[in-house]
C-alpha cells in the first residue's frame, strides 16, 4: 500500500534512538544539487553488503497540482490570487469555523466540502467558488486554464541555517564503526573532498562566502569543485564523541579527588601509588570482553571503565589496609604481606563475583551491554591481578627483602 516507505526492523534499546546508526549531512544552497549528492550516497551505500535502512530525511519527492490562473477571466468576475487561493484550502483542506469545549480542551471545529466532492482532480474543476463583486456562484474550471502538475520536495532541513539533506543506513551484522570505514572514503572520493582542507584543518578566509562559513571547522568537510558545500559525518560516531568531550571536560577533576582521598586516607604517597598502578590493569580485561562480545568502546564503555576503577581502588585500599594493620601488629613484615593477601581474598574475591553476577542481566539490553561488559571482564581479570601484583608492588616499594624460612 505505501512503495516509498522504507521498513526498518530492530530491536528496541533505550537512550537515543533517532536515525540511523551512521548518518551524513551534506549542505549547500541549491535543493538539486543536494539531492544529486544524497543519490550518489545513498548508491554506495546500497552497494555495500553490510548497510540497512538506508533513507534521506527528505523522503522522495511528492506531486503537486498548480492551477494555472487565467487572469484575464479572474478580474473580470473581481477575483484574485488571494481569493482563489482562500477557497480552494477551505473546500480541501477546511477552514476553522469555531471552538468546541470539552472539559478544558479546546477542539477547532474545522469546515469543508464532504468527501465525495474532494477525492479527485475532476472535483478541483467542478469546485464553485463565490465571485466577491456579483455574489454569484462561479465554476472553477472558467477562472483556470488549466492543472500543472509539479513535483517539490515535501520536506526541506536546515542546519546553521543552510539547506541540509542527511541520509541513513545502519549496520546489518557488523559493528557500525567497520561499515562506516568502508563506506566513509568511497564516499569522500565520490563527492570529491577537498583533502588538503579537510586534513590541514587550515581553511583560508577567501574560501568561505558570507552565507556559508562554517561554525567549526573539525565537523564540517569542504567539497573542492563544488564551492559552498559541505559534508559532515554524524549519527552514533557524533552522539559518542561529543558526549566523550563533555566529560573529558570534568573527568581530571574528579579522579584528581580520588587521588587526594586516597592519599589523605594513607598520609603517604607510596600506598596511593600502589594502589593507581593497579589501575590500569583492568584494560587487559576490557579489552578482552569487549573483543569476546564485539561491542566498541563508546561512551557506555568509557562510564563503565570510570566505575570500574573505583571498585579497583577500593579492592586495593583493603588489601593494602590490612597489610599495614599486621606490620603495626608487630608482624614481620614479609609474612604480613603473604597473610594479608590470604586474609582478603575472599572477601575481595566474593565482593567482585557479587558484581560481576549483578552485570549478567545487562548482558541482554542493547545499550547496556558494553557497560556490563567492561565492568565484568575488567573487575574479574584485574581483581585476579590485584591479589598478586599489589602485594609484590608492596614488598617493591617498601624494600622488603625475601627470606627463604618466611617464603
Amino acid at each position: 500500500m505505501f512503495p516509498d516507505a522504507v521498513i526498518n526492523v530492530k530491536k528496541f534499546a533505550l537512550g537515543p534512538g533517532e536515525g540511523g546508526k551512521i548518518q551524513l549531512r551534506i549542505n549547500g544552497p541549491d535543493l538539486a544539487t543536494l539531492r544529486a549528492m544524497a543519490a550518489t550516497v545513498k548508491q554506495i551505500m546500497y552497494a555495500d553488503t553490510g548497510t540497512r535502512a538506508v533513507r534521506t530525511e527528505w523522503g522522495e519527492q511528492v506531486k503537486l497540482i498548480q492551477p494555472v490562473l487565467a487572469e484575464d477571466r479572474a478580474r473580470q468576475l473581481g477575483f484574485d490570487r488571494p481569493t482563489i487561493a482562500r477557497a480552494i484550502q477551505s473546500n480541501f483542506s477546511g477552514t476553522t469555523t469555531g471552538l468546541y469545549r470539552e472539559g478544558i480542551e479546546l477542539i477547532p471545529i474545522i469546515a469543508r466540502a464532504p468527501d465525495p466532492e474532494r477525492l479527485t482532480l475532476e472535483d478541483l474543476g467542478d469546485m464553485q467558488v463565490t465571485s466577491p463583486v456579483s455574489g454569484e456562484k462561479v465554476p472553477m474550471l472558467q477562472l483556470v486554464n488549466g492543472l500543472e502538475t509539479q513535483i517539490e520536495n515535501a520536506r526541506i532541513s536546515r542546519y546553521h541555517r543552510r539547506s541540509m539533506i542527511k541520509i541513513h543506513c545502519d549496520a546489518r551484522t557488523e559493528l557500525p564503526s567497520v561499515v562506516m570505514g568502508r563506506i566513509k572514503p568511497k564516499i569522500e572520493q565520490a563527492l570529491g573532498v577537498d583533502l588538503e582542507l579537510y586534513q590541514g584543518k587550515t581553511v583560508a578566509s577567501d574560501k568561505w562566502t558570507a552565507a556559508t562559513i562554517p561554525i567549526k571547522y573539525d565537523d564540517i568537510i569542504p567539497l573542492k569543485d563544488k564551492p559552498g558545500y559541505f559534508i559532515a559525518w554524524s549519527g552514533e560516531m557524533e552522539d559518542s564523541a561529543d558526549a566523550t568531550a563533555k566529560l573529558a571536560d570534568n573527568i581530571p577533576i574528579y579522579f584528581g579527588m580520588m587521588i587526594l582521598a586516597v592519599i589523605f586516607l594513607f598520609n603517604a604517597f607510596r600506598q596511593p601509588a600502589i594502589i593507581w598502578l593497579t589501575v590500569p590493569l583492568s584494560l587487559i580485561g576490557v579489552t578482552a570482553g569487549l573483543l569476546m562480545f564485539r561491542q566498541p568502546f563508546g561512551f557506555m564503555a568509557l562510564l563503565g571503565l570510570m566505575s570500574l576503577s573505583g571498585m579497583l581502588i577500593k579492592n586495593a585500599i583493603v588489601l593494602i589496609d590490612q597489610i599495614d594493620l599486621e606490620i603495626r601488629e608487630g608482624k614481620d613484615r614479609l609474612q604480613a604481606v603473604i597473610d594479608s593477601g590470604v586474609s582478603r581474598m575472599r572477601p575481595v574475591s566474593m565482593a567482585a563475583l557479587t558484581t560481576i553476577l549483578g552485570m549478567i542481566p545487562l548482558l541482554q539490553d542493547d545499550f547496556f551491554i558494553a557497560m556490563a561488559v567492561t565492568i565484568m571482564f575488567g573487575l574479574g581479570f584485574a581483581t585476579v591481578l590485584t591479589l598478586v601484583v599489589v602485594p609484590v608492588l608492596y614488598a617493591t616499594f617498601f624494600k622488603i627483602p625475601y627470606d627463604k624460612n618466611t617464603a
